[in-house]
């Protein structure tokens, strides 16, 4: 029985290590926004915008004498403003869920407004002295207007991403305290609800961190995750199965136990016994 004492001696360390580790929090480290893309998401968010914008931007390397190709740039240049005014409507609701990327969120929004009504003006035509349509917007303009734009979308991008990394964390500490909670059980009953919850809160967390892990595109920061991920699985099985034993022989004091001294859970009764 005192191995039994020492094994959840031991889990429970692992546990705590592992939750409090840098090596846990490093890919949900909160930094100052830079427009560096580490997640496949945000990434693939980007691809259709990055698209539409490069055949804005072709599209000014030559003039164009086709009205219905006029036509056809038009168009793009309306749904490319129509598709980021809906975008950054999303953007502002998520900042007035969350105070702390509220002022950066607002800002990175307008941005990417003012630069998308830029982009469809830009690609707006006029008739010129003959009655042909034509743009009279050059390259340069077009260029400048769509790094604005993607440097605010991506912004945008970014810092929702942090929501969903303060989810995470959020998480983490809810486990750690679940874990507290479960170590400092005043009884038995205590000890099952404690457990429970600590069970439901890790598998919370084994989602979150899963997709997390997915979604990284790094392959270093991948692993990482991946090997915190796998130790704290076999620390809570390790937990499970010694948390087990002991309730186990909870019961059997319990069913035994002939002497008139009422039964205290983990009192110091439990103690005595379980070391004798």
């Amino acid at each position: 029985m005192n191995n039994l004492k020492q094994t959840q001696k031991r889990s429970r360390p692992l546990i705590v290590d592992l939750l409090h580790n840098s090596k846990m929090a490093v890919v949900a480290k909160q930094e100052p926004i830079s427009l560096e893309i580490r997640t496949k998401s945000v990434e693939k968010t980007l691809v259709p915008l990055v698209s539409q914008i490069t055949t804005l931007v072709n599209a000014k390397e030559k003039p164009i004498k086709s009205e219905k190709t006029l036509r056809a740039i038009v168009h793009v240049g309306q749904a490319v403003n129509f598709a980021v005014q809906k975008f950054v409507s999303v953007g502002e609701a998520i900042a007035d869920d969350n105070c702390e990327i509220k002022s950066d969120m607002y800002e990175a929004c307008k941005d990417a407004r003012t630069a998308g009504r830029i982009i469809e003006q830009l690609c707006d035509v006029q008739p010129d002295e003959c009655g042909q349509l034509r743009s009279y917007a050059d390259k340069n303009n077009m260029v400048r207007a769509a790094r604005t734009l993607l440097s605010s979308v991506t912004r945008v991008l970014l810092l929702a991403d942090t929501v969903v990394v303060k989810q995470l964390i959020a998480t983490k500490d809810r486990v750690s305290i679940s874990l507290n909670r479960l170590e400092h059980a005043p009884n038995f009953t205590e000890f099952v609800k404690a457990f429970s919850q600590f069970g439901s809160e890790m598998v919370e967390l084994a989602h979150l961190t899963g997709d997390r892990q997915n979604d990284l595109k790094d392959e270093r920061r991948r692993s990482q995750m991946a090997v915190a991920r796998q130790i704290l699985e076999r620390s809570t099985m390790l937990l499970l199965t010694s948390s087990k034993v002991t309730a186990t022989k909870v019961m059997v004091f319990r069913s035994i136990q002939t002497d008139s001294q009422p039964f205290n859970g983990f009192g110091p009764k439990f103690d005595t016994d379980l070391h004798s």
